[in-house]
């Protein structure tokens, strides 16, 4: 970059000399020259100004997708968050724009050096003419910078509360819609929308400050550097009615400060304004991933073992409902215990895509699941969320993700409340059947499971197995 920009600040020496050897001696040979050294000088600009820009939006992107992926990760983890309730949109709002605005900082460890680069080149190309304004230059681009910071004190504060506000808006929208259809069955949706407003209403203003101070500072910044482009240059124009430089040089020296007014504001400009959003934002990212966890630690091997060892094979139906057994049944290891929530999330994609990478374990499992009816198969796009499919079609593909990973001991919530009785009965047989010398508990209370069930437990036998060989595991 710094390359690129030193190119472009060439320009107007060529031109100057140019003007000096060919147009003022009236020589056609050397302003051939020149016009070639121009024509290369842009080929030059161009190709590496093409090349560092792609490796600069190239180190954004995988630096954005990098924390992306952190953030998910940590979303993600079993353990989930200790402490503060942290909603759905919130975590959205983080894992998206925050990322993505921390990933754009990436500039400010190239730019600066470019814009750098350039003001040194300027000034070593203005001492060649006049040591004076050299320093003049040396001493301009500091200034500048200092003026950006002072302007952007207010940006810093109004980017932080506009950053906070805005996840506040895209947080309700996100949790607005995913609870759409309880709100409607509820007759809330009108209360919904006025809390809504307001929280955009915050949102709209906190912008709109945080734009004002930014209007404020590139109006500062590029007054200052107009006034100092303007200085510099009439200086020159006297020194060239003195004699002390040439009509090239002047030429050389109005270019360059119309080159350079762009890296001096710049400079200042990005160091305060980007920063500032990329420092809330950073912020909240921070506190997601150094967020403390609600479950501490994870039931050993051991005793997941004994506890396994209890637990009879084939299919198993649970009678009774307990609040704390399924946590004590999520603490176990992942690696060999599957937790089915009753609403299970799909994402953008196919349905076999949905279900396993292996197309062929991922079309067996979905004949487990009874997804044969879905019209195009396994191909079938789901949309976000499953949103291109049926209540009972969506459960079903979550199933049949869970009977693919084809864990040690899979336990499923109500697995078919969304399908027919015709349908859950032959779900029922055919899980039992490929689930058969394998552990499957099924919370479940539809006589299809009944029917087919090896074996019949208590939540509260099941919960007080788990409380004495899984005792000390926090959840």
């Amino acid at each position: 970059m710094a390359a690129s920009f030193v190119c472009n600040g060439l320009t107007p020496v060529v031109v100057g000399r140019a003007v000096d050897e060919a147009i003022a001696t009236s020589s056609p040979h050397r302003l051939g020259f020149w016009i070639l050294v121009l024509g290369c000088l842009f080929v030059l600009a161009i190709g590496v100004n093409w090349i560092a820009r792609f490796m600069l939006i190239r180190s954004q992107q995988l630096v954005s997708h990098d924390l992306r992926t952190m953030v998910t990760d940590r979303i993600q983890d079993p353990r989930g968050f200790a402490g503060r309730e942290r909603t759905a949109g919130g975590l959205l709002s983080i894992a998206s724009s925050d990322t993505s605005r921390v990933g754009d900082i990436v500039m400010m460890t190239v730019m600066p050096v470019a814009e750098a680069a350039a003001i040194t080149y300027g000034a070593i190309m203005m001492f060649t003419i006049n040591p004076w304004l050299s320093l003049a230059t040396l001493i301009g681009g500091p200034l500048l910078v200092v003026v950006a910071l002072r302007v952007a004190r207010p940006l810093q504060s109004r980017s932080v509360a506009r950053q906070h506000a805005i996840a506040q808006a895209a947080a309700t929208a996100t949790d607005v819609v995913q609870g759409l259809r309880i709100l409607k069955g509820l007759g809330a949706i009108v209360t919904v929308r006025s809390r809504y407003d307001e929280v955009s209403d915050i949102a709209y203003r906190k912008t709109i400050r945080a734009n004002a101070a930014e209007a404020g500072l590139n109006g500062a910044t590029e007054a200052a550097g107009a006034i100092f482009v303007s200085a510099l240059g009439i200086a020159t124009g006297a020194l060239a009615l003195n004699g002390h430089v040439t009509i090239g040089e002047l030429i050389t020296v109005v270019g360059l400060t119309q080159f350079l007014i762009t890296p001096m504001t710049m400079f200042g400009r990005n160091l305060a304004s980007r920063w500032a959003s990329a420092e809330a934002s950073g912020r909240r990212i921070r506190e997601v991933l150094g967020a403390g966890f609600e479950r501490t630690n994870d039931v050993d091997a051991a005793r997941a073992a004994r506890f396994m060892d209890t637990l009879p094979t084939g299919l198993t139906v649970v009678r009774g409902t307990d609040h704390e057994l399924i946590p004590r049944l999520e603490s176990l290891p992942r690696s060999r215990v599957i937790v089915v929530p009753h609403s299970a999330d799909l994402f953008d994609g196919s349905v076999a895509d949905n279900v396993y990478p292996d197309r062929t374990i991922a079309e067996e499992a979905l004949r487990v699941a009874c997804c044969d009816d879905i019209p195009e198969g396994p191909d079938k796009r789901v949309g976000e969320n499953g949103r291109m499919m049926s209540g009972g079609q969506r459960q079903r593909v979550a199933l049949a993700r869970a009977i693919a990973f084809d864990p040690e001991v899979l336990v499923l919530q109500d697995p078919t409340t969304a399908v027919d009785s015709v349908t859950e009965q032959n779900i029922a047989e055919r899980v039992s059947h490929h689930r058969a010398g394998k552990i499957t508990l099924v919370f479940s209370e539809a006589p299809a499971w009944n029917a087919v069930a090896a074996d019949h437990l208590s939540a509260e036998d099941l919960k007080a197995t788990a409380e004495e060989l899984l005792a000390g595991a926090a959840v």
